[in-house]
């Protein structure tokens, strides 16, 4: 069997759906099917990965959106594809776009971050009205399939809920709990008001002085465009008005996973979230989590191996930073542990493929 996968681009200094799109295409390769990659825009930050599995990638840069548009439609249709696998909006909608006038291979578009005014917006109305030639829809989250049936109950049929799979880079870093008398807690997300940095900052600054003490944050991003360097300097010049000490802001890294493995706990605090891969990662690590109550967060963390909190009520993330940094070393093994026993049911490699090897084989 040939699959095509499409994606934008293989990741500007990393990116989620990008690393998701690129495992799961790996995969597939492992599990014996034939493997090619077509991306349209410039980056190529886990290309190396594709490199190594041999995975072909064809790159086809378009001047504009008209010639990318049927430069896309044509290369697909004279491909000799069993299936085309898309993840992220506007792929999904070249994906889709193929297959007006019939088509004789299957169209898999991956819902990967469903946000409830998306489906009321002049282009989400397009570009959802396109799913009708999708013969599955892939949510990464029972989260995004209730609002794909809420707003579109004709594709109930094509309604699948895979979550990402979690497969680790070789770690070579070691944990210390508690290093230095600190909790050590990581956030790997870019630097955009959705992941709510802003929030994240406002509680550490609420915190009394022997709890700023006790806590050490370190954030790790993408900021290479105007709007996520804007929320950088935004973010570091609240750091600078707080006097915040404890917290530490980075760039985007590959071995992010060593940095999950040093700290004591990951966390987010975004605003909206299709399926958190960090959290994800972060469990199979087997450490404890902080999270907002986005996604599937009732299946991914409750009191056994995590804290919850809001991003609009920074008083609740204040106090789940102060709950942590009350755990002691004991508290943070038993809970690592019970955050990779889940994510050993829900994410593991088997589990995954075999979802993905339904929808190819149906």
């Amino acid at each position: 069997m040939k699959v095509l996968f499409i994606s934008p681009n293989l990741g500007r200094g990393g990116g989620g759906a990008e690393r998701q799109i690129v495992t799961v295409a790996c995969l597939v390769k492992d599990a014996g099917y034939e493997v090619e990659f077509l991306c349209y825009a410039k980056g190529d930050f886990y290309a190396h990965i594709l490199n190594d599995k041999q995975i072909p990638i064809r790159w086809f840069i378009y001047p504009n959106y008209f010639r990318r548009l049927f430069g896309v439609r044509k290369f697909i249709r004279k491909g000799n594809y069993d299936a085309v696998i898309s993840f992220l909006s506007t792929p999904n909608f070249l994906n889709d776009f193929a297959a007006l006038g019939g088509k004789n291979w299957k169209v898999i578009t991956g819902e990967r971050s469903a946000k409830e005014q998306a489906f009321f917006t002049r282009k989400g109305k397009i570009f959802s009205w396109f799913q009708r030639y999708s013969d599955y829809i892939v949510c990464n989250s029972d989260n995004a399939r209730k609002m794909w049936m809420k707003h579109y109950p004709a594709y109930e049929s094509k309604l699948r809920t895979i979550y990402n799979n979690v497969t680790l880079q070789p770690v070579t870093s070691e944990y210390v709990p508690k290093k230095d008398g600190k909790l050590h807690i990581v956030v790997a997300a870019s630097y955009l008001d959705v992941k709510n940095p802003l929030g994240l900052v406002k509680a550490l600054s609420m915190l009394p002085d022997d709890g700023k003490s006790r806590i050490h944050v370190d954030w790790y991003g993408d900021k290479n465009d105007n709007e996520r360097k804007a929320v950088y300097n935004e973010m570091s010049k609240r750091i600078k008005e707080y006097s915040l000490q404890n917290i530490v802001l980075h760039p985007a890294i590959e071995n992010i996973q060593d940095k999950m493995n040093e700290a004591d706990i990951v966390a987010i605090f975004s605003k909206y979230e299709g399926l958190p891969n960090t959290i994800c990662e972060g469990m199979m690590l087997g450490k404890p989590i902080i999270m907002t109550r986005v996604s599937d967060y009732a299946v991914l963390a409750d009191e056994t191996n995590g804290v919850l909190c809001d991003w609009n009520k920074p008083e609740t993330i204040k106090d789940a930073l102060a709950k942590v940094s009350q755990f002691t070393v004991n508290n943070l093994l038993t809970m690592g542990k019970n955050s990779k026993r889940k994510a050993e049911i829900l994410f593991s490699t088997n589990t995954i493929l075999r979802n993905w090897s339904t929808l190819l084989y149906e």
